[in-house]
Order: C-alpha cells, then structure tokens, then sequence
C-alpha cells in the first residue's frame, strides 16, 4: 500500500525528472523506513517514474525541448512547419521502454517481483524493519502532517506558475499550447526559477515549522534548515562531478560517432529498432536523456525522409512517427542505466541510498523493459504492426513476467 501511495504521489508531480525524485524520495523515506520497503526499492520508483512520466506527460519542463527537437528534425528533412505537438501525441504509443518501464514499477509494487539484487534489498529490509525515531524532517509531526504538506504544494506550484509567468507575453487568455512554448521561452531562466521556488518554500517551511512548535523557535529552525544543507552537499559535489565527467566524453565525440555509424547500416525495417538502441547508448555513455535527444532527433527524421523517397506518404509518417518514439524511448533508458547520470544520482541521494547500489538494483528493472520495447515494440513496430498493438502485447508479457521469473520476496 505504501508503494502504491508513493507511485501515485510521483504521477501527480510529474513536471520533471529531477524535480520529483527528489521532492518525493525525500519525503517518502521515513515512511519506507517504517513499513520495510528497502531505500532501493524507493529510488527506483522515483528515478523510472520521474523521467518516464517527464518525457511522457504533454506539460512538463520537457516537453518544450521535445517539441523543438522534433521540429528542428523536420526542418532539416526540408519539410517546413509542422505540428510539433501533433507528432508528439501520436508518437506516445510508441514510447514504448518509458510505458514498459512504467507497467514493470507497477508489477513490482502489486505483484512484488524484484529481480537480482532487488530481492536482496527488500528481503533485508523488511528484516530490520522497525520503528524509527524522528528526524529533522518529521519535526512538524508536533502540530499538523498537513503543514509539511504546504511548503511542498508551494514548490510544487511555483515552478510551473513562474515559469509560465515569465515565458508567456501575456497571462490571459490561457491554454494548454500557450503554456508549453513559455516553458521554452523561458528555458534560460531556469535555474534563477529553482532557486526562487526553492527559497519560497523554504520560507514557508519555517513558518509551518514555528507554527507547529506554537511560538518563535529561530534557533530549532536554523538547525534543522542547516542540517538539509549538510546533507544536499554530498549529492550536489557528486552531481558536478557526473556532469564534468559527461561534458569530457561529450567532447570526445562518442555521441557524433555511435549517431554516424546508424547512417546507411540499417534497412528501413529496423531503424526504429536500431535508433532505439543508439540511443540507448548515447545517453549510456553521456549521462544526459536530452543529449541523446538533441544529437538523434536531427538526425533520425532526416534519414527515414531520405530512406523513404517513393514511398507513400502514410507509411513515411508511420516510420517518423516510430523514429520519433524510438529517440525518446533510448534516451530515457540509457538515463536509467548510467551510472552519472543526473536523475540517477538525485534518485538516489535523495532516497538514502549510494548511486551505484542505485544504479546494480534499478539495472535488471531497466534491462527487462529494454528488452521488451525493442523485442516486443519497436522491431514488429518496423516491419509494419500496429503501435498500440504492440504496446498490448508489451504489457500483457510483463504482467505474466513474475508466472515465469520466481523473482518475488
């Protein structure tokens, strides 16, 4: 039930793939402490459903940088203007590894399968499950649970309202559409939007905390906001390092290289299959879903355009449409997998768990649907089979996976 309760907490806040891991994991520990689920078990549900659901979800601080990738695709097949945003929703379907990876939490959690070191996880977890005393985060348990509820709902709301208000030429009238371009209008000012969220929900932490403690405690809240501090310190040193260590291989070219043999090697057939693997391994090998996504989506669309000279118009679409999932399917496994990559080690720094642990335990979850969205998704997807079809079978495979795979503890 607690599983389930996270989950559904990580669909709700779905706007980002760092901000959710790391808002939810931090809240949720003490909880997992308390009813035996492993710290493991918390960081893989956040790390698979914060970048799925991102890269899945039509308002996120994703999608304007999707939405521009896949038009710079068609620009540079010569094609003009098209509708971004209708081939984004068509090519959901074809996401397959984000819904896969998606349907295997949730196998998890309701059929309690944890393959590999999963199952050692939980199994010692559930072992030494007892209560917990307190920590700093469960400090306002002295009033009210709802006012730690409070400066989250302040995070959680301004990030997309200050980033709209500063994107968008004018507030009203409102719309879906409107909304996505200020995300990219105002994708410069991102992290100046961070920090502003960041501080107002830390200021309104204070006061629910003084609120709770029924008085002015300015030495009790400087502790607790201090010793937050101590411990983001850690993540933060090791995420630069995770992105010194990207930038160095990306300047290496390793992304040009893997993108430039795909060209010219592939039938038709199996380029969806063959563009979901190479970016698999371009956001493996940098660390970074949009990296992969910026060095594919240019290149994918181009290529199926340049393949497909002759071909009737409705199967060219089809194979964009294919390529364009097959691009956002890649990148968030190899982001799953690597072990620098940023939302793996948010994921894991803020469930209390050590990254690599992270990345050994979270492994045979991201090699399983892998191996479905390529075997099951994008090769049928190629040789002409319906999206949603394979995405039935696809989810029908893995819901009878723990009947074949005695994984459970």
């Amino acid at each position: 039930r607690m599983q389930s309760t996270v989950f559904g907490f990580w669909l709700l806040v779905f706007f980002g793939g760092l901000a959710s891991p790391r808002l939810i994991g931090r809240l949720s520990r003490s909880a997992a402490d308390r009813c035996g689920v492993s710290r493991e078990k918390l960081a893989y549900l956040a790390d698979t459903t914060g970048s799925a659901v991102a890269c899945l979800a039509f308002i996120s601080t994703w999608i304007a940088f999707q939405l521009s990738m896949i038009r710079e695709g068609f620009v540079l097949a010569g094609q003009g203007e098209v509708s971004a945003y209708g081939y984004f929703f068509k090519s959901l379907p074809a996401n397959y590894y984000c819904w896969f990876a998606l349907i295997l939490a949730l196998v998890c959690i309701w059929r309690e399968f944890n393959p590999g070191s999963m199952g050692v996880a939980e199994r010692a977890a559930r072992e030494r499950q007892r209560p917990t005393p307190p920590g700093p985060e469960e400090a306002v348990q002295a009033g009210h649970w709802g006012l730690a509820i409070i400066p989250i709902a302040v995070l959680t709301l301004s990030i997309p309202t200050l980033t709209y208000v500063i994107g968008a030429e004018a507030l009203l009238p409102f719309s879906l559409s409107k909304f996505a371009q200020s995300y990219g209008k105002a994708e410069v000012y991102v992290p100046q939007i961070l920090v502003a969220s960041s501080l107002l929900a830390s200021l309104v932490a204070a006061g629910s905390y003084a609120f709770a403690r029924r008085g002015s405690v300015a030495k009790s809240e400087a502790r607790v906001f201090l010793s937050g501090v101590r411990e983001i310190a850690g993540p933060v040193l090791i995420l630069i390092a995770a992105w010194m260590l990207g930038a160095a291989i990306s300047q290496l070219g390793t992304a040009t290289y893997l993108s430039e043999s795909l060209q010219g090697h592939l039938p038709v057939a199996l380029l969806p299959a063959g563009i979901f693997l190479l970016g698999a391994l371009i956001s493996f090998s940098t660390g970074t879903s949009w990296g992969a996504m910026g060095v594919l989506m240019p290149l994918a669309i181009p290529v199926i355009f340049s393949l497909t000279e002759g071909v009737v118009d409705l199967e060219r679409d089809r194979l964009v449409v294919a390529a364009i999932g097959a691009v956002f399917s890649g990148a968030v496994f190899g982001d799953h997998c690597s072990p620098f990559s940023d939302t793996t080690i948010v994921a894991s720094i803020a469930s209390g768990v050590a990254p690599l642990d992270h990345v050994r335990t979270q492994l045979p979850f991201a090699m399983i649907a892998g191996l479905m969205a390529l075997l099951v998704g994008f090769l049928p997807l190629g040789f002409g089979l319906p999206a949603i079809l394979c995405l039935g079978v696809g989810i029908f495979l893995l819901w009878g996976l723990p009947n074949m795979w005695k994984a459970s503890v």
